[in-house]
């Protein structure tokens, strides 16, 4: 009995380390496959690849190109940045999560931060082991069902204050009780992506801050999606 009583509890140490640092567990790491092309290298183009290319000062200061797959594995002229498996031990998540020297935290303070989120989705792909495989993209439909259809659906409160119905095509390209939200060619001029970044007067953003964020993966499949015509397919 004791020892079963000791292996208990054992074992919710072991969670909460876990839980702690803000890993997937086995089975969610299975089940939730991360492609290198539509999930990560969009989180590098957003926060990283300005400075880090080729030309960039970041790769003049380092020589870490973070613009294609090949270039993050190469990592720096003084070493690798990932260690397939273990993103404790991967450089990369070390900068990004302030566990360096403030001086060569990444990306620098006057950057925007990589948003917890984002930081997640690359623990996974590192703890899947950094490859290069690519998986189906759920699509810019999957992404509003995720983040939207709670609220915006009748009855729901994100349908009761605009009157955004997102259950089809055909609401989506109505809009709101206001006009629509978006603008087919032109996601920068696309009401849904001016709140979806955080680009809206006074604060306001959806979804709203007591839900789940859009990833970098969610916001770059909706502004490809508008980019080319917003189109039903």
């Amino acid at each position: 009995m004791k020892s079963n009583k000791v292996k208990s509890n054992l074992s919710k140490a072991i969670l909460a380390v876990i839980v702690g640092l803000g890993l997937p567990s086995i089975a969610e790491a299975a089940s939730n496959k991360v492609s290198f092309k539509a999930d990560i290298q969009p989180i590098f183009d957003e926060y990283c690849v300005s400075c880090h290319e080729p030309d960039g000062i970041g790769y003049e200061a380092s020589g870490f190109d973070l613009s294609t797959y090949e270039g993050v594995m190469k990592g720096t002229r003084f070493g690798a940045m990932i260690v397939p498996g273990n993103p404790l031990s991967s450089n990369l998540m070390a900068v990004l999560e302030g566990r360096t020297d403030a001086s060569i935290r990444m990306p620098h303070s006057d950057r925007r931060e990589m948003t917890k989120l984002d930081r997640r989705i690359l623990r996974k792909w590192i703890i899947g082991g950094a490859t290069k495989a690519d998986y189906e993209e759920k699509g810019a439909v999957g992404v509003i069902e995720d983040l939207c259809l709670d609220c915006h659906v009748p009855d729901g409160m994100g349908y009761e204050a605009s009157g955004l119905d997102l259950r089809t095509y055909e609401s989506l390209m109505k809009g709101t009780r206001h006009g629509s939200i978006i603008v087919p060619g032109d996601p920068f001029m696309s009401n849904m992506m001016v709140l979806i970044e955080g680009r809206a007067a006074g604060g306001l953003k959806m979804p709203h801050n007591d839900q789940e964020a859009p990833t970098a993966k969610d916001r770059n499949t909706l502004r490809r999606w508008i980019n080319k015509g917003a189109l039903n397919n």
